[in-house]
């Protein structure tokens, strides 16, 4: 996996303020409500620390941050505020068994996006697999699931909509199990720039089954805070404005069961 956020750890810091960001927050906090309370969590690639600092304080017992960027997890433990989260430089995408293990909850906010092949994706599950409980949870953040992941971009460069004007995604080149894009997000003081993946929603699918989770799997719609003015400020129009976006999310929680044997 790329160290590319080395350089862009403020920057990406501040794409956490946006309004879509919001929302992604408060979805993943509703998803993650009833199995949070005490439970022994991993976060995989956790960046700056932002939801591992927010996983704590949602009810976790301890928190353990894994990121392969270096910049980020220094940036992560200087935020720290609890000796409840610790964090280790790691490729989160090989298979290894983390100090602190098993965990109750796996999470992975924009994680399994950076898989370039379904092989890749595959062994990100196994990951997961290898750290879970039996019967524990992964809950993980990414691109929303679709089996033509160009159109679907192709469709959102076209609408524009809600959530979407401040960060661009295009479509990049075809790989084998979907395509590669590029992210732009309109950020002070600098834009923000890298690289990921979207593959096809019967890959990912696979991939979960095929790197061990084989309990329950679940794309969970997205929920929206009834009269939330820091994520509609200065919006006109704003149910037609939902009903755009909810043909075309930016992002979903997806959550996956490890079967108990």
């Amino acid at each position: 996996m790329s160290t590319q956020y080395d350089k862009i750890v403020a920057p990406h810091n501040e794409m956490r303020k946006l309004p879509g960001e919001v929302l992604e927050t408060y979805n993943m906090q509703q998803a993650v409500a009833p199995y949070i309370k005490g439970a022994n969590v991993l976060d995989l690639a956790c960046g700056s620390g932002h939801y591992s600092r927010l996983l704590l304080s949602w009810g976790a017992s301890q928190v353990c941050g894994v990121d392969i960027s270096r910049g980020m997890i220094e940036a992560a433990k200087a935020a720290a505020l609890s000796d409840k989260v610790r964090f280790v430089v790691a490729d989160c995408s090989i298979p290894t068994k983390f100090d602190g293990g098993p965990f109750d909850i796996v999470f992975g906010g924009w994680f399994l996006n950076y898989a370039p092949s379904g092989a890749v994706l595959a062994n990100m599950f196994r990951n997961i697999a290898t750290n879970l409980n039996e019967g524990g949870r992964f809950f993980g953040v990414t691109a929303y699931p679709t089996q033509d992941p160009r159109r679907f971009h192709e469709t959102v460069l076209e609408k524009k909509p809600l959530f979407w004007d401040r960060i661009l995604v295009e479509p990049m080149m075809d790989v084998e199990d979907g395509i590669s894009t590029r992210v732009t997000a309109d950020i002070e003081p600098e834009k923000v720039q890298f690289d990921n993946y979207h593959l096809t929603k019967a890959v990912y699918e696979k991939a979960a089954r095929d790197g061990g989770m084989d309990g329950q799997l679940l794309w969970k719609p997205t929920t929206f805070p009834a009269g939330d003015s820091q994520i509609f400020a200065g919006r006109e129009k704003v149910e037609e404005e939902l009903a755009i976006y909810m043909r075309m999310p930016h992002f979903v929680v997806l959550v996956v069961e490890k079967g108990q044997s």
